[in-house]
């Protein structure tokens, strides 16, 4: 028994298909889409030679991309907003959109406006982040202050914050010392 050959036509409405369901439940970036596409041909679609699903996932980028179902500066944005509100640091947003399919310049750029725009959103994520995390004026004191301070500068070095901010952070003496200036850089911040 012979399998026939789907027509362009019905390739191309069986991968709008999917991507539609996709970007339904998922905000995506052209990059990951591809790889949904590409996914979905590879099980569903084996017949059909690599060349006309590969035009037709370009086709099919194209449209959601003209429609605006896909825009990667949307989804950078979007993405840079939730880490700064999550408590990252810029090298974990920088890892996090380099993960979804985002290129090392685009993430760097959009990042570098968004710090201009924000000077201290570094400084406040590193707020957010010791409140979540109970580091500095959040902990309990232990009896080894020196060896608590290690330990949380460590935290923080791992989590992408630079020495300065993480020594400026970790001098704070008490939660509402901290809770006041995250407070004054959300007013100043526009996320």
């Amino acid at each position: 028994m012979t399998q026939t050959i789907p027509s362009d036509a019905k390739i191309k409405k069986r991968l709008t298909n999917k991507a539609m369901h996709y970007l339904g439940r998922y905000a995506s970036t052209t990059s990951r889409l591809r790889q949904v596409l590409q996914k979905f041909a590879a099980r569903k679609l084996e017949t059909v030679p690599a060349e006309t699903i590969a035009s037709a996932i370009d086709a099919v980028i194209a449209d959601c991309q003209k429609f605006g179902y896909v825009d990667d500066d949307a989804f950078i944005q979007m993405r840079i907003r939730t880490g700064r509100k999550a408590g990252q640091s810029e090298r974990q947003i920088l890892n996090k959109l380099q993960q979804a399919g985002i290129d090392h310049d685009s993430a760097s750029e959009s990042l570098k406006a968004h710090r201009a725009e924000s000077g201290d959103a570094e400084r406040l994520a590193a707020l957010i982040h010791i409140r979540k995390k109970r580091l500095g004026p959040y902990t309990k004191q232990a009896d080894d202050a020196q060896a608590l301070f290690q330990k949380q500068m460590a935290k923080l070095a791992r989590a992408g914050f630079s020495l300065d901010i993480i020594k400026s952070i970790l001098a704070l003496n008490s939660i509402e010392e901290a809770e006041e200036l995250e407070a004054q850089y959300q007013c100043e911040q526009s996320f």
